[in-house]
């Protein structure tokens, strides 16, 4: 006989406002009984501890083998079935929806990926979604949610995307990384992703492909945001005029640097940099000048008149 712990909670609108909500979560102890032919109208997380089935997801072909240190998703409205094979298993399973669940499947999370994902560190993943048990059992109050509903970012990031923790990472991890290496060893000259590719000897859609699998990004887009974090950082820190400074992270051209910062950030480098200097002490001044109104100084006082002193008589 399973033994069964199982939570369902109604969110309040603040924690859904949030981007994700759990709406349930629990332990299930000897599972014997599979799941057929069923959808869910939200998300779900499943981790197998202990035993060995199947999994099969009839929106996409074939039946995927589940064992212990297995987690899958399933998606709201996609019919699915698993279950343990011949014997029983145990499992965490947790509930969830929000705003946010569409961000993550675009970026090949919550099953955006392959179906199954045979984690890296199952132990830590099996404490963590005992904490989500745990928290989903006294979630009460709104900051209850709030809590609930950071530790199911935490999770979804340990799964990784659908691709990130499984064998078919292993080969695009190191060449995404050689790849971000190259692209920001020299920041001042133009990066051309073909002759990239070319010193790696790979193609450029696998050049691609490997550096959106490690930063999430095109590598244009990706060595952008590194460009404009340097920049940030010498806005910050320096004296340096905003026009070095867009040439130092590859910008030759002043107000072009200028109109992508602003696009990006939200402001022009220069408020950027008022904005710093409000936030922390004057930056360093690296040989350059920035004019700045000089400080009041305090009056000095006039001495007082000494009364006039009197000869002895």
């Amino acid at each position: 006989m399973s033994e069964q712990i199982a939570h369902y909670r109604t969110p309040p609108e603040g924690a859904r406002a949030l981007g994700l909500a759990v709406t349930g979560a629990g332990t299930i102890r000897g599972q014997n009984r599979p799941r057929t032919r069923q959808a869910l109208t939200g998300y779900a997380g499943v981790l197998v501890t202990s035993g060995t089935g199947h999994l099969a997801l009839h929106d996409r072909p074939g039946r995927h083998r589940v064992g212990p240190g297995t987690f899958f998703w399933l998606p709201p409205g996609v019919l699915h079935t698993y279950g343990p094979s011949g014997g029983t298993w145990d499992e965490h399973w947790v509930l969830f929806e929000g705003p946010s669940t569409g961000g993550y499947e675009n970026l090949g999370y919550l099953g955006g990926g392959v179906a199954a994902v045979e984690v890296a560190d199952p132990v830590a993943l099996a404490e963590s979604m005992t904490r989500l048990v745990e928290l989903t059992g006294r979630a009460t109050s709104l900051p209850d949610h709030v809590e609930l509903g950071a530790a199911l970012h935490t999770l979804i990031h340990a799964v990784g995307p659908g691709h990130g923790l499984s064998a078919d990472r292993a080969p695009a991890s190191p060449l995404g990384h050689r790849a971000i290496a190259l692209l920001t060893a020299d920041l001042e000259h133009p990066v051309k992703i073909g002759e990239l590719a070319r010193e790696l000897s790979v193609s450029r859609d696998t050049l691609i492909a490997a550096v959106r699998a490690v930063t999430g990004d095109t590598p244009i887009d990706y060595l952008t945001r590194h460009r404009l974090d340097r920049a940030k950082v010498m806005l910050a820190d320096t004296g340096l005029p905003v026009g070095a400074i867009a040439r130092r992270v590859g910008y030759a051209d002043h107000a072009y640097f200028t109109r992508v910062f602003t696009q990006r950030v939200g402001m022009s480098p220069t408020a950027f940099r008022e904005q710093a200097f409000r936030e922390q002490t004057p930056p360093e001044d690296h040989g350059q000048h920035i004019a700045h109104d000089p400080p009041e100084r305090p009056a000095t006082p006039r001495p007082s008149p000494t009364p006039p002193t009197r000869s002895p008589t």
